[in-house]
């Protein structure tokens, strides 16, 4: 019994470990590959975002509160930017955190 629970306790502490460790490059590569509407986050947005006038200004990785933020930033004009942003759980799931991630992977009749 001891032993089991030692082995239980030594697997809780490496999972939590290897959480506490997020390799912040594997987070862009996670929410760009996340499925939306058939394709990935990456292919909607460039099949969405194809004003000739923009500028992409890329992914970024953000640490909020010890949890990984990724965003994806287009500026359309010089005052106005699009932004896309999720949050990456430790379960290795995608949350959408603004109202254009959340709207981004949802189809038109909804």
């Amino acid at each position: 019994m001891k032993a089991c629970r030692s082995l239980i306790l030594s697997l809780l502490f490496t999972c939590h470990s290897a959480f506490a460790e997020i390799d912040p490059s594997n987070i862009e590569v996670t929410v760009k590959n996340s499925p939306c509407l058939g394709q990935t986050i990456e292919e909607v947005l460039k099949n969405k975002i194809h004003i000739r006038s923009q500028r992409d200004l890329g992914w970024q990785v953000f640490n909020e509160d010890g949890q990984f933020e990724v965003e994806r930033a287009f500026l359309m004009n010089k005052s106005m930017q699009l932004r896309f942003r999720w949050r990456a759980n430790a379960d290795g799931s995608i949350t959408p955190i603004s109202k254009r991630a959340e709207s981004l992977c949802t189809t038109e009749e909804e």
